[in-house]
């Protein structure tokens, strides 16, 4: 029998690797629609710098979310889809975890 290496290799080609920096932090808000709390949409977390998801999330009941794990550093924005499709997508940019 011949010895045999093995390498770790990427799961995912849309995944991205993200640097872990000094502190992990988090990206908090509400969903809301026509100003009531909303929780039929997708959310999902953009790297700003090259524009790949970093996470997708659907808010709880109440339409809170929350990202953790984060990196104080990181440039992001959000986009939140409704599910229903009854309004458009609203995108929050220079989201900035803490």
């Amino acid at each position: 029998m011949k010895p045999h290496s093995r390498k770790a290799r990427p799961s995912s080609n849309l995944l991205q690797n993200i640097n872990v920096g000094p502190v992990a932090a988090k990206v908090a808000g509400s969903v809301k629609k026509l100003g009531q709390q909303y929780k039929d949409a997708t959310l999902v977390l953009y790297n700003k710098v090259n524009l790949q998801p970093i996470a997708v999330k659907k808010p709880d009941e109440n339409g809170n979310y929350q990202f953790l794990g984060l990196n104080t550093n990181l440039k992001t924005f959000i986009v939140a889809f409704d599910q229903k499709q009854q309004f458009n997508a609203v995108i929050q940019d220079n989201v900035v975890p803490k």
